[in-house]
């Protein structure tokens, strides 16, 4: 029978069991994917541990994960897009399952020369850079400061400025200093002193004037530091500080609109070679939990992927 990763309690890694379940039947509307592989996200691990449920219980076994990479198998009426046995990748809820069903728009299709894991490892971090990027409306020639800049979305964010021809000063520990430089941006140390190192470079002679805008995937309080180095008027985005406020401060949940088709610039990017996904580990799906004590310790460098025969 088909498998799926589900939880009852909300709780730590331990809570999660992979448990036989139908194969789901499309509705008009709705694609049946064969799920190959599955990316793992922070956000999964905040609504497994009850972070993101308000307080409500849970009533019904949930399921986890929202990218996914697969095969097309099934159709809840005709598709305009779609005929079948098509490799894409995509995000539904529950991915971590053998099939999963989506709605065509959540659909992109993966190029022969991209794996499912990779492609798998796209979605979330790569529809939030192409986002943000988007918000900040960066420009080539244009400065970026960058907080989190070797995470999955950093890393993601760095790689599209970079190819839009953009600076980027990126805070990040001292371990992925090499790491920032070899995707073209300038690394600062993130923690205490980070504001002084950021001017350090600001004022080397063969250094940017100013920060044009600023992203924020870090979440640690850095948005009232970086209120003090943007120019006048400069936009300034986090995703990851939902108490930030300030001048020309937004924080972004993901809703606003115009970037529909985020995830299909994603995988263009990724398919073209201007960004290169980074996959920290893959585990196959009865090894779930061991995935996502993974993910929870934040020390990965990149991406965690479920892998589904």
């Amino acid at each position: 029978m088909p498998r799926a990763v589900v939880f009852e309690s909300y709780g730590g890694p331990e809570v999660l069991n992979v448990v036989d379940v139908p194969r789901p039947e499309p509705e008009p509307g709705q694609i049946r994917v064969r799920v190959t592989a599955a990316g793992l996200n922070p956000y999964d691990s905040k609504v497994r541990s009850g972070a993101m449920s308000g307080g409500k219980p849970i009533t019904r076994p949930r399921r986890v994960g929202t990218d996914f990479a697969g095969v097309i198998d099934g159709f809840g009426g005709h598709s305009d897009l779609f005929t079948g046995g098509e490799r894409v990748v995509g995000q539904a809820t529950g991915a971590a399952a053998d099939f999963v069903l989506a709605t065509a728009e959540k659909l992109v299709v993966l190029p022969d020369h991209v794996d499912d894991v990779t492609g798998a490892a796209i979605g979330v971090v790569g529809t939030t850079a192409v986002r943000t990027l988007g918000l900040v409306d960066l420009q080539p020639g244009q400065v970026l400061l960058l907080h989190a800049a070797a995470g999955g979305v950093g890393s993601f964010v760095t790689q599209l400025a970079v190819e839009r021809g953009a600076t980027v000063i990126g805070t990040a520990s001292a371990a992925n200093q090499d790491y920032l430089r070899s995707l073209g941006a300038v690394p600062v140390v993130y923690g205490d002193g980070w504001v002084e190192r950021v001017r350090a470079v600001l004022d080397r002679p063969d250094g940017p004037d100013q920060v044009d805008a600023v992203i924020d995937a870090a979440g640690r309080g850095v948005v009232e530091g970086s209120l003090t180095l943007v120019r006048d008027g400069g936009p300034i985005v986090t995703i990851a500080d939902f108490a930030a406020s300030g001048p020309n401060v937004h924080v972004s949940t993901g809703g606003e609109p115009g970037f529909e088709h985020a995830l299909v610039d994603a995988v263009a990017a990724v398919s073209r070679g201007a960004v290169t996904v980074r996959v920290a580990a893959t585990y196959p799906l009865e090894q779930v939990r061991e995935a996502f004590t993974d993910v929870d310790g934040g020390s990965s460098t990149g991406k965690v992927v479920l892998t589904l025969g």
